[in-house]
């Protein structure tokens, strides 16, 4: 073991212990690599068990990673040699060490490949296939597969569940999705198998893992909302009114919520739901002399438990969301269509794989399953080649395993001793940040559960699999630690999170120091981006300004501009933040890695490339002739043009051209004729040479940085060309469509800058001030509302359309999907904000811009006051912001946010240090007043009135619209209603505005109750977010009480479907929708989309009911003003219902009456 390293008690058992499997729990700063690379040397120095350097198997997460680990074992390897340079053996292995497989799975997997093709049916002479071929065999394997899926009339109704017949763009990606998704999975194939037999199983909800997992979480709600009512209690204590008013209601509550748990964890699904749906469930508290308002205990306790009552509500329709036999009906409806798909997706496995040989390519997961087959027996024994393949692997050693997959697991195990003795594993499932490359969390918390803790003191050997938690973070001050343990024993857990943050996660200091650094949360009121960015460079520049004081190798020294890190989650407020920096006068380098092909400083050559292959392109050829590579300028090609106006702009400079282009064509004529004779990283050299773009690059403000994006551009097309020009641009057309070309490695910085950077970029980075900026980033949730959901447990969840309704529902097994994934998603999140945190050294700055303090504050000062600050509550945020705030209420520093909130500040524990500031960005500088406009040239300006007065004589045919709405051809003839202006704004709605609160509110009203109280019923959508709060507060429900004592309410009632704000296209000859006095071409039709109000279907015909808001006391207005629009409706859905339409109506809430509207 190195003598200049004092290792902790936990590192030195990482790196001894023999015998057993072990699993090494590293948290941030625990300095895991140094221990990984002890460990290997370790075993090749072991005194009594050495082993030989060439049968070490070490597998990495990237190729710079893997390069850094044999570099490190190599030097550290030397050091033992010229500690004792007599050691033949000790020689040896540093000859040894270089045949050592030391590398990333992927290369392993390949090279096996490679090796041992024969005993597979592949072609000997496969090639890696670029993203562009992959896509082009995909997409028409895919055209392919759907055909023939076709022919099954079960996948027929899949197909139409989602695209209707129009197209089957969603049924294929969605068959590429569960592909994809399967892939990373040991044996996809027995995986879709069970992913449909899950749908066959004629079982209960409480018997089937979806019925489970969503009783579960129910469960889990019911106690957060538990402790928001026990909460409510003891606000309500607090005052005696507020006692009287409220205590009795809310040990009721709190009886009813504890039967329902009861029921719940008893597994009565059914039980549960009549529990949920019981009548007057919450009753009236009394009242309070002078209001709640008046009364902080009162309100304190209605705000819990409002906010109890709405998570109630919120089971029954996320989590509870069907009865038993609803389920039963949905899932035989569902099965047939599971399995074709399924069917239809092992299909298009086997077609791939063979059009993939059939041009001998294959992909990185062809590798890693074709090396699990080499490996295992489809039953999983191990196969003759794995037996003998083990043998020559001494030791196994796995670093970030926590970003692994259960196939690349299933291939480590296959490598080691059949005991997996040999077997080390090193991550952090804290800093497990890689779901959207399909790792996979559980696999690493699987074995930390169920392997039991390495045992101390150490025994040597130790055979059974044992974990060890390396918790000694050296790289943080002791404040920076001290605040992020605070901050995550509050918000991270098994459940938000993937593992407790207790003991063994919590992070301990590891270079005790009288240096205890900063860590501090700013909450900036009435602030967005662009406060944020301006308030971190204001403090940027203060701290340098002072010299504020970090650690270096001798002592504290003054902070630099380059010991700054702004983290972020995304790239898409980069600009804003560099923008903010740079009117600061602060340097800075914002690692964007964003797409190569999209960068300013590439496109132009990538567009040279395009032009090589194909001159013909009007955007790409500008491009060129526009670049630094040509002296043209934007008026030569405008002078171009108005020679030649038409036809394509190559054959523009060719024909009139000369003279002006004849350098351009001169050199085009070259690079072609090199394209058809030289490689392409030939003749990408060439291009760089005879242009100079690669210097014209480095003279750009940012030149270092071009040129080096120049390089990985030039690297990763000299690749992707391998098989000619043709094939590049394939590939650059593939790579625009599939998220770009993304430069490799991890974040960047530069000397003497401020370095900007997103949170993934960073991972496995450090610096001594960091700025977590702009957390209210909202969380990115498009996983869970997809039509259909995958789970590698839970298989696959549908949606089903309901008769003949146009909107989807969601299905039992697509609830429990939805809430598993969200669960896993929200998990990252919390991942990604610890690997945020954990990146400083000396300073941590987290801050929170929030819009309306008081409102963000609501949630947080919440949850805070009632501890309910479980995952169940904090699941319901969407941004880290949320968690943040809840963190920081919890800390005694947090008095400014108290006091803007409606509650007292409960007892406080935490003795962490923290610095918590409220903060008000300074406004915004006042913009330069705007010099006078010079005084146009007037010939110059009466040539261009001139030119622009031109008619085109075709012009009533660009009239003719291709599709228009319902409204623009019923009222073509009104005049245009202006926006009103600011200052009329700041009062009230206008007429206009009303009618749309109204319309908002009747769309979500439910057609079920009979008696409705609209009060309740208006707060229910504010709640809901179904109804935007500025309308309520103008909504005047007297204009629509009569409306729920009428006729026309009691029919809605009486229809045996109602179809409400039902979308229609259709189609109506031109000279319908053309203005008057103008001529429509014969034959022309124009498409009409609208949306009716709402739709009552009966068994033998339907009415058509419009809500209207006109302020109109004329019967015969209504029916002049939208008869034609109502009849457009009839001939519309006369053609989708099946039964003739015999009533259309109109219902003013002006004259609260219903106006009949003639049928033709």
């Amino acid at each position: 073991m190195s003598n200049t390293i004092e290792f902790t008690k936990a590192q030195s058992a990482a790196i001894t212990a023999r015998g057993g499997s072990l699993l090494v729990s590293a948290a941030a700063g625990s300095g895991k690599t140094r221990v990984l690379v002890e460990r290997a040397v370790g075993l090749l120095i072991d005194p009594d068990h050495p082993i030989e350097a060439d049968s070490l198997l070490m597998m990495t997460f990237t190729n710079a990673a893997a390069a850094k680990l044999r570099a490190d074992i190599t030097e550290r390897l030397s050091e033992e040699v010229r500690a004792d340079p007599g050691n033949s053996r000790l020689r040896r292995q540093q000859m040894r060490l270089q045949r050592a497989s030391i590398g990333t799975v992927d290369a392993f997997c390949l090279h096996f490949v490679q090796q041992h093709f024969t005993a597979l049916e592949i072609p000997p002479d496969f090639e890696t296939a670029d993203e562009a071929t992959l896509g082009r065999i995909r997409q028409d394997t895919l055209a392919t597969v759907l055909e023939q899926a076709y022919a099954n009339p079960d996948f027929r109704a899949f197909a139409d569940l989602y695209d209707r017949g129009r197209t089957d763009s969603t049924a294929g990606n969605v068959v590429l999705e569960l592909y994809e998704f399967t892939r990373a999975l040991p044996h996809p194939n027995r995986a879709l198998r069970e992913f449909a037999a899950q749908w066959q199983a004629d079982l209960p909800p409480a018997q089937t893992l979806w019925g489970r997992t969503l009783l579960c979480g129910a469960v889990d709600r019911v106690r957060g909302i538990l402790r928001l009512l026990e909460a409510a209690l003891q606000a309500a204590a607090q005052d005696e009114l507020a006692d009287r008013a409220f205590t009795g209601v809310l040990l009721d509550d709190q009886s009813r919520l504890e039967r329902l748990a009861k029921v719940l964890e008893n597994a009565d699904w059914d039980g549960a739901i009549a529990a949920l749906d019981e009548e007057g469930g919450w009753k009236r508290p009394g009242r309070i002399n002078g209001g709640r308002s008046a009364n902080p205990a009162a309100s304190a306790a209605a705000e819990l438990r409002d906010r109890a009552k709405k998570q109630t509500e919120q089971l029954r329709k996320d989590w509870l969301l069907c009865t038993a036999a609803e389920f039963a009906a949905d899932r035989r409806r569902a099965a047939p269509l599971v399995e074709a798909l399924v069917q239809t997706v092992q299909l298009f496995a086997d077609a791939y794989f063979q059009a993939k040989l059939a041009e001998k390519v294959l992909d990185y997961a062809d590798y890693e399953h074709l090396t699990l087959d080499l490996l295992q027996t489809q039953d999983g024994a191990r196969t003759p080649l794995c037996k003998t393949v083990s043998r020559q692997y001494a030791a196994v050693l796995v670093d970030e395993y926590q970003d692994t997959n259960a196939l690349q697991d299933a291939i480590y195990f296959s490598l080691a001793a059949p005991d997996a003795s040999n077997l080390f594993f090193v991550g952090d499932i804290k800093q497990s940040i890689y779901r959207f490359r399909q790792a996979d969390p559980s696999v690493f918390a699987a074995k930390q559960a169920a392997w039991r803790p390495y045992p101390d003191p150490q025994q040597i050997p130790f055979k059974e699999p044992a974990t060890i938690s390396l918790d000694a973070n050296f790289r943080s001050a002791p404040a920076v630690i001290e605040g992020i343990n605070d901050i995550f024993e509050t918000i991270f857990s098994e459940s938000l999170g993937g593992i407790a943050y207790g003991k063994g996660q919590r992070l301990v200091v590891g270079k005790p120091s009288d240096y205890r650094g900063l860590c501090e949360i700013d909450v900036l009121e009435n602030a967005d981006a662009a406060s944020d960015a301006a308030v971190i460079a204001a403090r940027i520049r203060e701290m340098q300004a002072e010299g504020y004081p970090v650690r270096g190798k001798a002592g504290t020294r003054p902070c630099q501009f380059e010991d700054f890190c702004i983290l972020l989650r995304g790239r898409q407020d980069f600009a804003v933040y560099e923008e903010a920096l740079r009117a600061a006068e602060i340097p800075v380098y914002a690692d964007v890695a964003a797409d190569l092909l999209d960068a300013p400083h590439i496109r132009p050559f990538a567009a040279l490339l395009r032009v090589v292959d194909n001159p013909a392109q009007d955007v790409e050829l500008a491009a060129v002739l526009l670049s630094p590579m040509y002296p043209y300028t934007p008026d030569d090609l405008v002078h171009l043009r108005g020679k030649i106006p038409g036809g394509s702009l190559y054959a523009a400079v060719l024909r009139h051209g000369t003279g002006r282009f004849d350098a351009f064509l001169q050199d085009l004529a070259v690079f072609r004729h090199l394209a058809r004779t030289l490689s392409v990283d030939q003749l990408i050299e060439e291009l760089l040479a005879r242009t100079g773009y690669l210097a014209a690059v480095g003279a750009l403000p940012d030149g270092p940085r071009c040129r080096e994006d120049l390089r990985a551009f030039v690297a990763w097309a000299s690749g992707a060309g391998a098989r000619g020009l043709p094939a590049l641009i394939r590939a650059m057309q593939a790579a625009q469509h599939s998220g770009g070309i993304q430069p490799a490695g991890g974040g960047q910085s530069r000397p003497g800058c401020v370095s900007i950077m997103t949170v993934h970029r960073s991972k496995g980075l450090e610096f001594p001030i960091v700025f977590v900026a702009n957390t209210a980033h909202k969380f990115n949730q498009s996983d869970v509302i997809r039509p259909v959901l995958n789970h590698r447990t839970l298989g696959v969840g549908l949606t089903l359309r309901d008769g003949r309704r146009a909107s989807r529902y969601k299905t039992l097994p697509y609830a429990a999907l939805a809430q598993a994934i969200k669960a896993e998603t929200l998990s990252e999140e919390m991942r990604i904000l610890y690997v945020a945190l954990t990146r400083a050294q000396d300073v941590l700055i987290v801050t929170i811009p929030v819009k309306q303090l008081d409102s963000s504050l609501k949630s947080p000062a919440l949850y805070a006051k009632a501890g309910a600050v479980g995952p169940e509550m904090l699941q319901t945020f969407s941004s880290w912001s949320g968690w943040l705030l809840t963190a920081a209420l919890r800390h005694p520093g947090s008095a400014e946010l108290w006091a803007r909130t409606d509650f007292l500040p409960p007892p406080f524990t935490s003795k962490a240090s923290l610095t918590i500031r409220l903060c008000t960005p300074p406004a915004p500088a006042a913009a330069p007043a705007e010099p006078p406009a010079p005084e146009p040239d007037q010939l110059l300006l009466a040539a261009l009135q001139q030119s622009f007065s031109w008619k085109d004589p075709r012009r009533p045919l660009r009239d003719i619209p291709a599709k228009v709405s319902v409204s623009a051809v019923t009222h073509a003839a009104r005049p245009l209603a202006l926006e009103r202006p600011a200052f009329m704004q700041k009062n009230g709605l206008t007429g206009a505005e009303r009618g749309t609160a109204i319309h908002a509110f009747l769309q979500s009203v439910p057609f079920h109750t009979e008696v409705l109280d609209l009060d309740a019923e208006v707060q229910r959508q504010v709640d809901q977010q179904l109804l935007d709060p500025a309308l309520a507060a103008h909504l005047r429900l007297d204009d629509v009480r009569p409306f729920f004592e009428s006729a026309v309410w009691r029919r809605i009632r009486l229809a045996d479907t109602v179809l409400r704000e039902e979308p229609f296209i259709t189609a109506l000859p031109a000279g319908a929708v053309m203005p008057e006095g103008a001529a429509a071409p014969e034959g022309a039709q124009v498409l009409v989309q609208g949306i009716a109000d709402v739709v009552l279907v009966f068994a033998d015909h339907a009415e058509i009911l419009d809500y209207k808001t006109d302020r109109s006391q004329d019967p015969a207005f209504y029916i002049r003003s939208y008869a034609k629009q109502l009849q457009l409706y009839r001939y519309a859905f006369a053609m989708r219902l099946g039964v003739p339409v015999t009533k259309l109506t109109i219902y003013s809430t002006t004259l609260a009456q219903e106006i009949d509207i003639p049928l033709a």
